[in-house]
């Protein structure tokens, strides 16, 4: 890969980073729509479908994975249980988009849902460890639902950019 190109990668890579590390700020300024806790739209994900979409697996990883470090240290910290509960939430999310997106029939709108719930799950999981309260799994039935829910609304939204971002062309070799 010549200089300019591996330039131009890096460039837009940490454009993504940049954006959704910016959603999710303007989203935690968002009124509450669903008086749940831990219930929200997860804007920041369209950066890392998009990221997945046109780069590859190893940059959806390094973007999720540096847009939690970066928000744990502007937010919560590193060491806190705040940060820990979002990392295993990520971690989990993660490794099952990695895993979904072996296999071609899985749509935008499957490995969305499916890591907005993986997400909850891991954040719920990580708070029964930490919290030593198996009594947090109870709250599970209603992450599922609200992961499905977001999952496909974050899909939608991703998809709409994608399709925006194609016929700009700008990720054309």
């Amino acid at each position: 890969m010549g200089s300019s190109k591996q330039i131009r990668r890096i460039t837009t890579l940490a454009m993504f980073l940049a954006l959704s590390v910016l959603l999710h700020y303007l989203e935690s300024l968002l009124p509450v729509i669903v008086p749940i806790p831990g219930v929200k739209l997860g804007l920041a994900n369209t950066m890392g479908l998009i990221v997945l979409y046109f780069f590859n697996r190893r940059d959806f990883v390094a973007i999720g994975f540096l847009r939690v470090m970066l928000v744990g240290l502007l937010t919560t910290g590193i060491f806190t249980s705040g940060f820990f509960i979002s990392f295993s939430g990520w971690l989990l999310s993660t490794l099952i988009v990695l895993l979904l997106s072996n296999f071609k029939f899985f749509s935008i709108y499957s490995l969305s849902a499916c890591s907005a719930i993986f997400h909850g799950i891991g954040q719920v999981a990580c708070s029964a460890i930490l919290y030593s309260s198996i009594y947090m799994m109870a709250y599970t039935p209603i992450i599922v639902l609200s992961g499905l829910i977001t999952g496909i609304l974050v899909a939608f939204l991703s998809s709409l950019l994608i399709n925006q971002l194609e016929k700009t062309k700008l990720f054309i070799n």
